[in-house]
């Protein structure tokens, strides 16, 4: 018997945070891929450990974000990422440490017992093509002056629910180093041998046409939650003001 897989309908406005993608103020760069393929890169804005970030496909072309939504993903989608990926690994290494990453969507994936299918995607946290990268190390260690890696310990398991929240100084510090790296890197030999003119990256603000950003007051947090499940009844931790990316 083959698994049913149901992907939801549904229009997300433009005040949704997965619309709303740069709520967190932890936006690092914009990808390009082969001019056709539009990624974001952020900071987790209350997860510090490892120095964690997201990769999160937006778009092809002009096509509206919710187009990426709810659905399964082309090859050429994937190795687009798989690009994006490869490129914020070196990042990480230069840091001095190693970098791993997760392709999940869990908060997003529901499944039904009594008709045996999987749904993917509801009204508030759309399926996307996104992955968490993080790296590993000597947790005390300062690879980025003025804030540890933290996380656990090389040889254990790197729990994505157990949070530790940076203070606004060290997510800055973060981001500058962050922006910096990646900057010196895509001038280096290997990045234009390897990539030429098909990786294009912006630190500006995001250049996607179908981005509409606004104050959002009828979605939810999405991404930026707390690690309880969404649908939990217990309200978030009034400690802090800052959004937690969910996986």
């Amino acid at each position: 018997m083959k698994n049913k897989i149901e992907f939801h309908k549904h229009e997300y406005s433009p005040s949704h945070w997965s619309i709303d993608f740069t709520r967190a103020g932890t936006s690092v760069a914009t990808f390009n891929v082969r001019n056709k393929y539009h990624f974001s890169v952020i900071l987790n804005p209350t997860d510090c450990q490892g120095y964690r970030s997201i990769i999160r496909y937006l778009n092809e072309d002009s096509s509206s974000l919710s187009s990426a939504f709810n659905r399964t993903y082309t090859l050429s989608e994937q190795r687009a990422l798989n690009d994006v990926t490869a490129i914020m690994t070196k990042v990480y290494e230069k840091l001095g440490v190693i970098a791993q990453f997760s392709q999940l969507g869990n908060n997003s994936h529901h499944f039904d017992p009594n008709t045996r299918v999987v749904h993917v995607g509801d009204d508030e946290e759309p399926s996307l093509l996104h992955l968490h990268m993080w790296g590993r190390g000597d947790p005390e260690m300062e690879y980025i002056p003025g804030v540890p890696l933290r996380g656990p310990k090389p040889g254990l398991m790197f729990d994505l629910r157990a949070k530790k929240e940076p203070n606004k100084e060290e997510l800055q510090k973060c981001l500058d180093t962050f922006k910096s790296l990646l900057d010196d890197y895509i001038k280096s030999p290997e990045f234009l041998d390897e990539f030429g003119n098909s990786v294009k990256i912006s630190f500006d603000n995001p250049n996607v046409k179908s981005v509409q950003v606004k104050e959002s007051v009828t979605s939810g947090p999405g991404f930026f939650s707390s690690t309880a499940d969404h649908k939990s009844s217990e309200p978030p931790s009034p400690s802090s003001q800052l959004p937690t990316l969910k996986v």
